[in-house]
């Protein structure tokens, strides 16, 4: 009776194992994979129709290409952004609000963060084209003294409070970045005392490159509930990199099994910057993501 038990309980237990290994993989395999638009060169139909055959899915535009440019060019570019990404069949996933120090969200002077989250408004109007599901923002620049820090996180709340009722407008959500250094949203503490004061479905965005006060699967665990995006590149612990996985010190098996527990959905967007890796293309993108899914399944498959 005793083994027929013991049986019995041991069959349960390989079953559950078994279904948590399938839920993982069926997750992961859901997850489509993304790029920032700082790896376009030309931004010509051919380079979009490459990134697709390379494996790519979806794209985040970055609104500093538009800086430059009057309004006119503005919607010019956008209208043709958005052709040629349907014609490639890339969805435009998210598009990354500006930032500078002039253009920050926390500032204490009121014309200069004011100016900002005009400039905002303005690259969401535009953007609406474009259908994205995110618009990603960083809570503030740098440096930040220590005797301003909180004065800092009152005005990005508030400004995130309005920026945040122009995006629900478009039925898309504000995410809000972790940051490095001296910037807000430094450490998953302070970056939740952001995001959970201005609510009102706000999320995050993990930069697995921009924490240097945790470890990036720490911050996952203690905000994964509200990841709604990432952007994903490897770095030296000391600094922000943007390399390519692998060429750092980020043990990815831990980052993506943090990601799981937390049920997020995807994609899996790079930020890899071609600056910091000569020669990156798309294909290395899609091998990089390849391997980190190949070495997390080795660690649930026993």
């Amino acid at each position: 009776m005793k083994s027929s038990l013991k049986s019995i309980i041991i069959l349960v237990l390989i079953l559950v194992v078994n279904s948590c290994e399938n839920k993982s993989k069926t997750l992961l395999e859901s997850w489509s994979v993304g790029t920032s638009s700082g790896l376009f060169t030309e931004f010509s139909q051919k380079e979009f129709d490459e990134f697709k055959s390379n494996g790519i899915d979806c794209l985040e535009l970055n609104s500093g290409i538009l800086q430059e440019k009057s309004d006119q060019e503005r919607e010019l570019w956008c209208n043709d952004f958005k052709e040629k990404a349907d014609k490639a069949d890339l969805k435009v996933w998210s598009v990354h609000l500006p930032y500078s120090r002039m253009l920050d969200l926390s500032v204490t002077d009121e014309e200069t963060r004011n100016n900002m989250i005009h400039e905002c408004v303005k690259i969401i109007s535009l953007c609406k084209r474009l259908k994205p599901d995110k618009y990603i923002i960083h809570p503030s620049s740098e440096p930040i003294e220590d005797s301003i820090r909180t004065a800092r996180i009152e005005n990005s709340i508030a400004s995130l409070k309005i920026l945040n009722e122009e995006v629900k407008k478009q039925n898309a959500q504000l995410v809000v970045e972790c940051l490095p250094r001296t910037c807000l949203g430094n450490t998953s503490e302070e970056l939740l005392q952001i995001v959970n004061s201005v609510g009102n479905g706000i999320g995050v965005c993990f930069d697995s490159n921009h924490l240097l006060k945790e470890k990036p699967e720490e911050f996952v665990a203690k905000t994964g509930h509200l990841i709604s995006t990432v952007h994903i590149s490897d770095y030296d612990g000391i600094d922000e990199r943007h390399w390519l996985p692998g060429k750092g010190v980020i043990n990815w098996t831990n980052v993506v099994s943090e990601l799981v527990k937390s049920d997020y959905q995807g994609p899996f967007m790079f930020e890899v910057s071609a600056r910091n890796n000569p020669g990156v293309t798309t294909k290395d993108l899609v091998s990089s993501w390849q391997q980190i899914k190949s070495n997390y399944y080795k660690t649930i498959i026993r």
